[in-house]
């Protein structure tokens, strides 16, 4: 398993690859961009369908899987255009942690972070099931796979492993990877100096929180990383959905893949 220094470079990591630019050369906020409750930008647009949710990029999929987004929301999701209007309908959301909207999710950057280190758990215990770890391997190896199947689900890593993906789902797939295996290179070289903690201690955060992102962020931005580019999604105004009730399975955790959805 991940030390709690190398869960935290993993965030680190996933934060700044869902990074963007929020305003124009004269300082303005590009559209869909605003300021939550702590004066952090976060952006409300159409191309959160690619760009993801709040500071780590995260899915609708990924907060279904965490049990912040009622499953039956995706059956919603025709295309991809459908996913801000869908988060912005409150009767998507469980309720879980007092998150009962989109702006909830946005304004809470430690309950975005529990997400972040649940799905980290989730994917692994998916790629065992895949037999693609089993438990052993080194941390960088183990990284190479459960960053990419924490933002893009064990099913395309196990697609990526058998060379079945589609070309640019694993362009993605190994951009993630080569940054998970940076990122665990940085942390395991310098985290003495950063006094990083070597154990678990239940993934909580530590004191030196802000250095290691800081730190892990400098690596990650060398321009020989590519970044991971997105394609354009044409804007609409998002309106409000009626989410279907909730079923027996709403609240039930589909990390691996194969499993049933709500």
């Amino acid at each position: 398993m991940l030390t709690r220094g190398q869960v935290t470079a993993l965030t680190a990591q996933a934060a700044r690859a869902a990074t963007y630019e929020y305003v124009d050369g004269a300082g303005n906020l590009l559209p869909d961009w605003y300021f939550n409750d702590d004066g952090l930008p976060v952006y409300l647009g159409v191309e959160v369908a690619t760009r993801g949710v709040g500071l780590y990029g995260q899915t609708a999929e990924n907060l279904v899987l965490v049990e912040l987004l009622k499953p039956a929301a995706l059956q919603l999701i025709v295309e991809p255009s459908m996913t801000i209007t869908v988060l912005n309908t409150p009767a998507a959301w469980t309720g879980l942690y007092n998150i009962n909207s989109l702006a909830d999710y946005l304004n809470s950057p430690a309950i975005q972070n529990l997400a972040q280190i649940a799905l980290y758990e989730g994917a692994y215990q998916g790629l065992i099931d895949e037999n693609i770890l089993n438990g052993t391997e080194t941390a960088r190896y183990q990284a190479t796979f459960i960053q990419p199947a924490a933002r893009y689900g064990v099913a395309a890593v196990a697609d990526w492993v058998r060379g079945t993906a589609p070309t640019d789902l694993a362009t993605q797939i190994q951009i993630a990877a080569r940054q998970a295996q940076y990122a665990i290179d940085f942390v395991d070289t310098y985290g003495p100096e950063l006094n990083v903690a070597p154990e678990l201690g239940g993934f909580d955060n530590t004191v030196f929180r802000e250095e290691v992102d800081q730190a892990v962020t400098d690596i990650i931005s060398n321009p020989r990383i590519p970044p991971i580019e997105y394609a354009n999604v044409a804007n609409v105004l998002p309106v409000s959905v009626t989410i279907p009730g909730t079923t027996s399975e709403d609240g039930t955790l589909r990390f691996a893949p194969g499993a049933p959805r709500g």
